[in-house]
């Protein structure tokens, strides 16, 4: 990330975008283990349109209320849940302080519209992938890109031209232009402030990577791996929505590999997509940004056209960069490509090359090698360590008798030659005769990747496989085989850095008389929304699963005893507040909790489990509705 000394320069000149007031209160109290819900009412009533927008999204289609809510009360702020609230605190403060500004070329409103889809685009996207808590998944996606506000903001005059550069497009070309004008880019600075914000690393990590996600180094069974591909597919599905209609089918075509690895199948990915779109408008309703009408992604025309026939195609009219600090010969060579049916750049150094090769994207590169500033072999180089770089069929300008240089030039990775001064027959014959050693790798870089993708599915079954092993069928939480697994890890890890564990082991009470009363189908219905109400009011590190029965496991790393118990009391005081239906019937039920933290006197995980187990006995025997500590 950005230096830590740089950031808090930008702090200090009071630019940087930042939740002010009230908000920044909530936003504080809400990040304490141990605040109450009183605490958080009795600052937010001191800003009434904050408490207007909270009631709003209380009484929103999401939360199913029978009666509209018209006051905030603890009731209200339990059902929304704490971290919905947060989130949503958040986001009205950003939005509503920054409408507007300074940055000529910079729309301020379609930029909130875009962030506000990619916090649908994500939330629903790592629901699907449990990648993290949806509540926190809508803020992560919101604020991915914030950094270019800030950047804006920081910057109004300098950032201006650099968006002028880049097309006025918020696109990769920016970036690299962010990069080399400020030492800096706009993930960095992001990545910086959800840091100051208090948001965890897991967050940050997320948004700093979720534009290239193949550097980041992740497991790929870990959740990071996954929060970033859904952070990256989230953006390239709102990028769809802003994409002229008769584009939109080939692009969402080229996002359902990419949904294959998180394990979305493509209809799926399309039904997400189409549910991404309803609640952007609601979002968008709430938080009064724009938000324009897009055609349903189950409607867009996905049919692949054949990737060989489109690159020999292509083929015919390139794509061409020339880089070369001699004005005639730049010219020289765009009227005699220009002249072939050619679409050709030019540009008078590697620097200038490297910026525009992101943004024109060539086929071709003809470079000169001596020049200032950046010269070609830098530039070579450059590409070469680029996804889009490695890719490119790249020729040099060189004299007949400069062997050196030119054997240099080929061991960068130049693919060919042409000597100076340029005849133009003899440039389309070796141009002609390097597109079809680039056409025959087209094509088995086709056929590679159609085999990776059969070996990503087939992966993906696998993956799928293990997932409905570990998984319980019923409420969609982890079983007892996982929960056992997990806790191993969490275990050798909390001895290994020496942080704090604790489990939580909750029953739901007189449940068997629910099952006698009703039967086993509304029985399954009520256990189905237990465990939503957990997941709900998760933090992002626990783990919860069904452990047998009526009786759930929630996991909680670096958590000592009193967090755990504030934690278990949370859950408690949801389920007891919430009505559970099914088939026409509502009934109140309550959960008792048993609480047991690490200890050096704990043997192993059965014996952490066993203390939690016997505290939970107790809290039965209490009377059930009760959180109970482990002696």
């Amino acid at each position: 990330m950005i230096d830590a000394a740089k950031f808090t320069e930008f702090k200090v000149s009071g630019n940087l975008p930042s939740p002010e007031g009230s908000a920044l209160k909530v936003l504080e109290l809400c990040q304490r283990d141990n605040v109450t819900l009183p605490e958080i009412i009795q600052v937010m009533r001191v800003d009434p349109v904050m408490v207007g927008r909270v009631l709003k999204l209380a009484n929103s289609a999401a939360f199913g209320r029978p009666r509209p809510a018209v006051a905030l009360t603890p009731d209200i702020l339990m059902s929304v849940g704490i971290q919905s609230v947060r989130q949503v605190v958040l986001a009205f403060s950003l939005i509503s302080g920054n409408r507007q500004g300074r940055c000529p070329g910079f729309n301020y409103e379609a930029f909130w519209s875009h962030s506000a889809a990619t916090g649908v685009a994500t939330q629903l996207l790592g629901a699907a992938t449990r990648a993290a808590p949806p509540a926190e998944l809508f803020t992560v996606g919101l604020l991915s890109n914030i950094g270019r506000l800030a950047l804006a903001a920081l910057y109004p005059v300098r950032y201006g031209e650099l968006l002028a550069q880049a097309g006025g497009q918020l696109s990769a070309a920016l970036t690299a232009l962010e990069m080399e004008d400020f030492g800096h880019t706009h993930l960095d600075i992001a990545a910086a402030m959800m840091q100051d914000w208090g948001l965890p690393k897991l967050f940050t990590d997320a948004v700093l990577f979720h534009e290239t996600p193949e550097l980041a180094d992740f497991d790929a069974a870990s959740r990071s791996y996954r929060l970033v591909r859904c952070l990256h597919l989230g953006a390239r599905m709102t990028d769809n929505c802003f994409m002229p209609k008769q584009e939109r089918g080939k692009e969402f075509f080229k996002l359902l590999p990419l949904a294959q690895t998180l394990g979305i199948a493509n209809g799926d990915l399309a039904k997400l997509g189409d549910q991404m779109l309803r609640e952007w408008i609601d979002w968008s309703t709430l938080l009064e940004i724009a938000a324009h009408e897009v055609a349903p992604f189950s409607t867009l025309d996905v049919t692949p056209e054949s990737s060989v026939t489109v690159a020999q195609e292509a083929l015919k009219h390139l794509t061409i960069l020339v880089v070369d600090d001699d004005p005639t010969v730049r010219l020289l060579l765009q009227k005699l490509l220009t002249a072939a049916g050619h679409t050709v750049h030019v540009v008078g150094d590697g620097r200038e090359g490297l910026a525009q090769a992101a943004r024109c994207q060539p086929q071709v590169v003809i470079t000169d090698l001596l020049m200032p500033h950046c010269n070609g072999f830098q530039l070579i180089q450059g590409l070469r360590q680029t996804e889009l770089g490695r890719s490119i069929y790249i020729m040099v300008l060189t004299t007949i008798d400069d062997e050196v240089r030119l054997a240099k030039a080929l061991d960068l990775g130049a693919d060919d030659f042409i000597t100076k001064p340029v005849e133009g027959k003899l440039l389309q014959a070796r141009l002609k005769a390097g597109m079809q050693t680039f056409g025959e790798q087209q094509v088995l870089r086709h056929e590679h990747e159609e085999l990776r993708r059969r070996l990503q599915e087939l992966s993906i079954a696998n993956q799928r496989a293990r997932e409905a092993a570990l998984t319980d069928d019923l409420t969609g939480l982890y079983n007892r085989r996982y929960a056992m697994e997990r806790l191993a890890q969490e275990w050798a890890e909390a001895e290994r850095s020496h942080r704090p564990l604790s489990v939580l082991m909750l029953d739901v009470d007189h449940f068997k008389q629910v099952n006698d009363q009703h039967g086993h189908d509304v029985g399954d219905a009520v256990l189905r929304q237990f465990a939503d109400t957990l997941r709900r009011f998760s933090r992002a590190q626990d783990v919860t699963c069904r452990f047998g029965g009526e009786e759930f496991l929630v996991i909680t790393t670096d958590t000592a005893l009193d967090g755990a118990l504030l934690l278990a009391e949370r859950f408690r005081m949801a389920v007891e507040r919430k009505a559970l239906t099914a088939t026409g019937i509502s009934l109140h039920l309550t959960v008792s909790i048993g609480v047991a933290e690490k200890r050096v006197t704990h043997a192993n995980i059965d014996q952490l489990i066993k203390a939690a187990d016997d505290a939970l006995y107790r809290a039965k025997h209490h009377g059930r509705n009760h959180v109970e500590a482990a002696a």
